[in-house]
């Protein structure tokens, strides 16, 4: 039976490249949170904002969503 035990050692890194490291890792975080960020607010945009069928022509169109809000779509609303 051997009495020695040998524990790898892990390499030393330089001053220069460790902050490397963690600047590449920062600006790749800053970045993922900037996409977030842009989905989110997309996301809330789209949930502001709803998509309603005109009772006159059958058309699609995007409205705000208030109680007030007309059945007929914009092109509709100027022939009256």
């Amino acid at each position: 039976m051997k009495k020695e035990i040998t524990i790898p050692v892990s390499k030393q890194e330089d001053m220069a490249a460790l902050k490397l490291r963690r600047e590449n890792y920062a600006t790749k975080r800053d970045i993922q949170a900037i996409e977030f960020n842009d989905a989110i607010a997309k996301r809330l945009l789209a949930d502001s904002k709803s998509v309603m069928k005109c009772n006159k022509c059958g058309k699609e169109f995007e409205t705000a969503r208030t109680e007030e809000t007309s059945m007929s779509c914009p092109s509709c609303a100027v022939e009256k």
